[in-house]
């Protein structure tokens, strides 16, 4: 099961969804799932100045869209697990949004590498970013796809109960006796 969750670096909504919802789901499941994780958002490409993008909270968090975007291009190989992990770090300590490579660092990355990708396929993979996003034109950030599917009861769904939604697709392993409380008491 595809899992995209698209969000941006400084949006105070995708960083309550990441800890509280996202964190916990792939922990719980990241063996039937596969994440990809899109930091854009409500951002879009124009053709001057910072990087060539507009984003919804202002510079810095282009700066932190770039960061993330690169730092799990890099973390490709790494389990969703790790990916979740350093994007829980960024969202809480908006680091990389100040040019701050702590949660780079902690994710086992070269701040080297990270910048010289900022300096190189930075912008093309922010404007990946931005061609994903569209695609499924997100009324509200952070958004949800199943399978590159949106569907809005599945988005509204998701914001509160990312393991259910989730385990209503799934319907194996932890998902096999869902009870909603018992296994978010379980994760958290």
């Amino acid at each position: 099961t595809l899992v995209t969750v698209y969000y941006e670096s400084k949006c105070p909504d995708s960083r309550h969804f990441v800890a509280d919802q996202l964190q916990p789901a792939v922990k719980l499941l990241h063996r039937y799932i596969k994440l990809k994780l899109v930091p854009f958002g409500k951002a879009h490409s124009i053709n001057r100045g910072n990087n060539g993008f507009k984003c919804q909270h202002g510079p810095s968090e282009c700066a932190g869209n770039m960061v993330q975007g690169c730092a799990l291009d890099l973390m490709q190989e790494r389990s969703d697990v790790e990916k979740v992990s350093y994007v829980n770090c960024e969202m809480h300590t908006e680091a990389g949004t100040r040019g701050d490579m702590r949660c780079v660092v902690e994710a086992g990355l070269r701040p080297s590498d990270v910048q010289a990708c900022i300096n190189s396929r930075g912008t093309s993979l922010q404007l990946e970013a931005e061609y994903l996003t569209k695609q499924i034109r997100p009324r509200f950030i952070p958004t949800t796809t199943i399978n590159g599917v949106f569907k809005q009861h599945v988005q509204d769904s998701s914001l509160h109960d990312l393991i259910g939604t989730l385990c209503s697709v799934i319907r194996k392993g932890p998902c096999s006796n869902y009870d909603s409380m018992a296994l978010r008491y379980i994760v958290l």
